[in-house]
């Protein structure tokens, strides 16, 4: 509500950052992100008629899973640190 209330146009993130957020959670929170747009990819893949649009999200539901294995081995890393 301060974001919204003072300083119009401040998204969320920006006002997390500006608070002290960590690395760790912007990194939780994109891979929950990363993994959301996996799923949403392979339902539209899985739901589409076209071959070449299924093929496409499919394709591109593995690039977001593999952002998704490489934010879990960045968390792991930094976890170690």
């Amino acid at each position: 509500m301060f974001a919204v209330t003072y300083f119009p146009g401040l998204g969320w993130m920006s006002m997390r950052r500006l608070m002290g957020d960590t690395p760790m959670t912007h990194l939780e929170d994109r891979l929950e992100r990363f993994e959301t747009l996996t799923a949403e990819c392979e339902l539209i893949a899985k739901l589409a008629t076209d071959s070449s649009k299924r093929e496409f999200y499919l394709k591109l539901g593995e690039q977001y899973r593999q952002l998704a294995v490489d934010i879990r081995q960045a968390i792991a890393t930094t976890a170690a640190a």
